[in-house]
């Protein structure tokens, strides 16, 4: 019984720390990234937009951006491709500023064009800086072909099925007139 009252009281003085931890504020990102769109098809151009927040008491050097695509990366032509690297010179961002770089892409147009996290690092002269973003795909049925030529026989035998249904009411409602004669009386 001891032993369990020795369970409990701890449990219950370290509650305190455990319900301050699911109250504690997330640091504020220094990076924010988004697409132009929300979905892309295979072989469209795209752009991925990045806000670099500069919360240094001193300005900032932006030396380069590294993009890389999880999903698309491949050896093509004799070079690895899937990932983009953009230098720049003299991106200054000053003290408690921001600055949004636009930086283009192309969804690949073969097999790698499938749904992929992009990750991108800044690379500046106090350090390095990442963040990601998920670029999502178009991905059409396999049998997307098969499917409208199903919804077109479909369409054309509800016509062909109305027309005939309106022909049988027609003939059935039109009766001819009996052809029979009062018979005389005979006596």
């Amino acid at each position: 019984m001891n032993r369990k009252m020795l369970v409990l009281a701890i449990a219950i003085a370290s509650l305190p720390f455990i319900a301050s931890l699911a109250t504690a504020q997330v640091t504020p990102s220094r990076t924010t990234v988004w697409t132009d769109k929300p979905l892309y098809s295979p072989g469209e151009k795209g752009t991925i937009y990045l806000a670099f927040y500069n919360d240094r008491t001193s300005a900032v050097e932006v030396k380069n951006i590294t993009l890389r695509f999880a999903n698309w990366l491949a050896y093509v032509n004799g070079a690895w491709v899937g990932n983009q690297t953009f230098t720049y010179t003299g991106k200054t961002i000053s003290s408690k500023s921001t600055l949004i770089f636009e930086l283009p892409f192309t969804v690949p147009s073969d097999g790698r064009a499938v749904g992929t996290t992009a990750y991108l690092e800044i690379g500046t002269d106090h350090g390095f800086e990442s963040d990601a973003t998920y670029i999502a795909l178009y991905e059409s049925s396999r049998y997307m072909d098969q499917i409208v030529t199903i919804f077109t026989v479909q369409i054309v035998l509800i016509i062909v099925c109305t027309f005939i249904l309106a022909a049988v009411i027609f003939l059935a409602a039109r009766r001819p007139p009996p052809m029979w004669k009062a018979e005389g009386k005979t006596e």
